[in-house]
């Protein structure tokens, strides 16, 4: 007889404890699901909003011209200045002011350097300086 009264008051405790805990799944289960689900929607929205900022600026950081903003000296008595035509170069330019036994990538070095060029991809109406000769 012992053993069932310890069954049945152990039973007894096993549905009141899933009792309890249906209890508190009815809780969760209310309104405070909505508030989390509003709070998870506002946190994505965050999130987006945060990812749109960081490209932006990300992108604005990385978009710059291939001359750099500092601008070369004024040419020299030695120097002349040239405006860039359609489908000139720097490996052209530099081809057209190469004297015998000079090498051109020598020459595209030197000019990127007076010019404060950062690449080699010049543009259509740009002005480069370069040597008189």
């Amino acid at each position: 007889m012992m053993t069932t009264i310890s069954t049945y008051s152990n039973t007894q405790g096993k549905r009141a404890a899933a009792n309890g805990t249906r209890e508190v799944q009815r809780r969760l289960d209310g309104a405070p699901k909505a508030n989390v689900r509003s709070v998870e929607r506002l946190m994505m929205k965050f999130a987006i909003a945060g990812l749109l900022v960081i490209l932006l600026f990300s992108g604005l950081t990385l978009m710059r011209t291939d001359a750099s903003g500092e601008r070369p000296a004024a040419p020299t008595a030695q120097e002349r200045v040239i405006v860039v035509g359609a489908g000139d170069t720097l490996w052209s330019i530099a081809g057209t002011l190469r004297h015998e036994g000079e090498d051109v990538r020598q020459i595209v070095y030197e000019l990127k350097e007076r010019n404060n060029l950062r690449s080699s991809v010049i543009r259509a109406g740009q002005t480069l300086i370069v040597p008189a000769d």
